[in-house]
Protein backbone atom coordinates (compact mmCIF):
# COMPACT_ATOMS: atom_id res chain seq x y z
CA UNK A 1 0.00 0.00 0.00
CA UNK A 2 1.03 3.71 -0.95
CA UNK A 3 1.93 5.85 1.55
CA UNK A 4 -0.23 8.60 0.29
CA UNK A 5 -3.32 5.34 1.19
CA UNK A 6 -2.38 5.17 4.72
CA UNK A 7 -2.22 9.15 5.55
CA UNK A 8 -5.47 9.73 3.33
CA UNK A 9 -7.55 7.43 5.58
CA UNK A 10 -6.11 9.11 8.68
CA UNK A 11 -5.79 13.59 7.63
CA UNK A 12 -7.92 15.71 9.05
CA UNK A 13 -6.55 19.03 8.20
CA UNK A 14 -2.85 18.77 5.65
CA UNK A 15 -0.59 20.06 8.68
CA UNK A 16 -1.34 16.85 10.14
CA UNK A 17 0.57 15.29 7.62
CA UNK A 18 4.57 15.69 8.64
CA UNK A 19 3.82 14.56 12.36
CA UNK A 20 1.89 11.63 11.19
CA UNK A 21 4.75 10.53 8.69
CA UNK A 22 8.34 11.91 10.38
CA UNK A 23 9.09 8.55 12.09
CA UNK A 24 8.80 7.07 8.39
CA UNK A 25 11.41 9.15 7.17
CA UNK A 26 13.98 10.10 10.52
CA UNK A 27 16.94 7.91 11.21
CA UNK A 28 15.90 7.51 14.57
CA UNK A 29 12.86 8.82 16.74
CA UNK A 30 12.14 10.15 20.01
CA UNK A 31 9.78 7.79 22.10
CA UNK A 32 6.84 9.95 24.43
CA UNK A 33 7.45 9.80 27.69
CA UNK A 34 4.33 8.56 28.60
CA UNK A 35 4.51 5.99 26.06
CA UNK A 36 7.36 4.31 27.31
CA UNK A 37 6.37 4.46 31.01
CA UNK A 38 3.20 3.04 29.79
CA UNK A 39 4.11 0.35 27.02
CA UNK A 40 7.60 -0.44 27.26
CA UNK A 41 8.54 -0.45 30.62
CA UNK A 42 6.61 -3.67 31.38
CA UNK A 43 9.24 -7.13 31.23
CA UNK A 44 6.15 -8.07 29.26
CA UNK A 45 6.90 -5.34 26.29
CA UNK A 46 10.97 -5.84 26.75
CA UNK A 47 10.24 -9.88 26.15
CA UNK A 48 8.38 -9.23 22.92
CA UNK A 49 10.62 -6.18 21.89
CA UNK A 50 13.62 -8.75 22.17
CA UNK A 51 11.43 -11.29 20.04
CA UNK A 52 10.23 -8.49 17.20
CA UNK A 53 14.11 -7.41 16.95
CA UNK A 54 15.29 -11.95 16.30
CA UNK A 55 12.08 -12.73 13.93
CA UNK A 56 12.83 -9.92 12.33
CA UNK A 57 16.58 -9.61 11.76
CA UNK A 58 15.99 -13.27 9.96
CA UNK A 59 13.39 -11.89 7.69
CA UNK A 60 14.77 -11.14 4.05
CA UNK A 61 11.63 -10.02 2.24
CA UNK A 62 10.63 -6.60 4.01
CA UNK A 63 6.46 -6.25 2.57
CA UNK A 64 4.22 -4.98 4.88
CA UNK A 65 2.67 -9.13 4.46
CA UNK A 66 5.89 -10.63 5.16
CA UNK A 67 6.22 -9.16 8.47
CA UNK A 68 2.80 -9.63 9.71
CA UNK A 69 3.01 -13.33 8.87
CA UNK A 70 6.84 -12.94 10.85
CA UNK A 71 5.56 -11.34 13.97
CA UNK A 72 1.63 -12.43 14.53
CA UNK A 73 3.03 -16.09 15.70
CA UNK A 74 4.99 -14.10 18.61
CA UNK A 75 1.67 -14.00 20.49
CA UNK A 76 1.15 -17.56 20.84
CA UNK A 77 5.39 -18.28 21.50
CA UNK A 78 5.63 -15.97 24.03
CA UNK A 79 2.29 -16.59 25.34
CA UNK A 80 0.99 -12.67 25.32
CA UNK A 81 -1.76 -11.07 23.66
CA UNK A 82 -1.03 -9.40 20.38
CA UNK A 83 -1.79 -6.20 21.55
CA UNK A 84 1.16 -6.19 24.33
CA UNK A 85 3.46 -6.86 20.94
CA UNK A 86 2.21 -4.60 18.23
CA UNK A 87 2.19 -2.13 20.87
CA UNK A 88 5.41 -2.32 22.22
CA UNK A 89 6.73 -2.61 18.38
CA UNK A 90 4.37 0.26 17.52
CA UNK A 91 5.98 2.38 20.29
CA UNK A 92 9.77 1.49 18.96
CA UNK A 93 9.18 2.06 15.17
CA UNK A 94 6.97 5.09 15.90
CA UNK A 95 7.98 6.86 19.21
CA UNK A 96 4.16 7.03 20.27
CA UNK A 97 0.91 4.87 20.54
CA UNK A 98 -1.25 6.08 17.53
CA UNK A 99 0.49 5.83 14.26
CA UNK A 100 0.20 4.83 10.78
CA UNK A 101 -0.79 0.38 10.38
CA UNK A 102 2.23 -1.39 11.79
CA UNK A 103 3.31 -3.73 9.32
CA UNK A 104 3.14 -1.07 6.32
CA UNK A 105 5.23 1.36 8.85
CA UNK A 106 7.92 -1.17 9.30
CA UNK A 107 8.20 -2.25 5.50
CA UNK A 108 8.23 1.59 4.64
CA UNK A 109 10.93 2.30 7.15
CA UNK A 110 12.92 -0.63 6.43
CA UNK A 111 15.26 -3.39 8.17
CA UNK A 112 18.19 -1.22 8.99
CA UNK A 113 15.99 1.68 11.18
CA UNK A 114 13.73 -0.76 12.02
CA UNK A 115 16.36 -3.26 14.14
CA UNK A 116 17.89 -0.59 15.34
CA UNK A 117 14.49 1.16 16.97
CA UNK A 118 13.66 -1.97 18.43
CA UNK A 119 17.35 -2.72 19.95
CA UNK A 120 17.34 1.19 20.91
CA UNK A 121 13.38 0.23 23.03
CA UNK A 122 15.25 -2.28 24.52
CA UNK A 123 17.70 -0.38 26.64
CA UNK A 124 16.93 -0.89 30.14
CA UNK A 125 17.21 2.52 31.47
CA UNK A 126 13.34 3.33 31.57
Amino acid sequence: MALTELVKERLKRLTDVVPMVGYLFSDGVEIDPVAAEKVLATAEAQRALAAAQTTLSNLSDWTHSSVEEALRPLGEELQLKPKVIFQAVRVAVSGTTVSLPLFESIALIGADKTLARLAAAEAPAR
